[in-house]
């Protein structure tokens, strides 16, 4: 098989193909179900959001899928690599090739500069200019003046702005984003919804997050609701009914 053909392969096969997925935690006198039988794909480029209450299961399945942890039954397919197989090193050499985060909590580095934050996975992952790629995409977030301040010197939104910079650095195949807007106010959490939106459209990766956000979970090609461990597409099931 040529290259070509490999190639047209891989632009048809989903981003992430989920099968069975179960997750449970043993407890003292117990075992609790967290996610059930979770089947799921996730096209190249789609926008999805996962929306539920605390405690539905929605930021586990996120961790899964992204290879954080392991199903306790169940596959987890990503970009052609059954992940819920490897070892943790294999499962982390292959985020740090293909999958960028955003998290809730922003997750920056405190003694270091937005600009180093943003520079430190492109140098870990050895990709050329790292301050340059690192400067002009805090430009594009707009914070070219803020390159040197510290995450205690910025607000909620711009520690944010710079987590989203960060994670669209090193051009991801796949971002996964925790309740992205989830500590900010409303007209914060706008501004940074139609940045991560923006940016997702510009570089072409596939989007997942999980939200409590209606309004930013209408803005996503497809939305997945999670309750009690079990995940439905609502609009799928309309569909159908149809």
């Amino acid at each position: 098989m040529n290259q070509m053909t490999d190639l047209t392969k891989n632009n048809h096969r989903p981003m992430l193909r989920v099968s069975g997925l179960t997750h449970t935690v043993s407890l003292e006198t117990d075992t609790l179900t967290i996610l059930q039988g979770v089947n799921l794909e996730i096209n190249r480029g789609e926008s999805v959001a996962i929306v539920g209450r605390s405690g539905s299961g929605k930021t586990t399945l996120l961790g899964l899928l992204a290879g954080l942890d392991t199903p306790s039954e169940g596959t987890v397919e990503l970009d052609g690599a059954e992940i819920s197989s490897l070892t943790e090193d294999e499962r982390a050499k292959l985020r740090a090739r293909r999958v960028g985060f955003v998290f809730q909590s922003f997750q920056l580095l405190p003694a270091l500069s937005a600009l180093e934050n943003v520079m430190l996975p492109l140098e870990l992952a050895g990709i050329e200019a790292p301050h340059q790629r690192a400067r002009d995409l805090l430009e594009r977030v707009g914070l070219g003046e803020r390159l040197n301040h510290t995450p205690r010197q910025l607000s909620g939104g711009e520690q944010q702005r710079v987590a989203i910079a960060r994670a669209f650095a090193s051009e991801p195949s796949i971002l996964f984003a925790d309740e992205p807007t989830g500590n900010l106010d409303n007209r914060t959490g706008q501004s940074v919804s139609d940045l991560l939106m923006d940016l997702n459209r510009e570089q072409g990766a596939t989007l997942v997050m999980v939200t409590h956000d209606e309004r930013l979970a209408a803005r996503c090609n497809r939305t997945f609701h999670i309750e009690a461990g079990v995940l439905s597409e609502p609009d799928a099931a309309r569909e159908l009914a149809d």
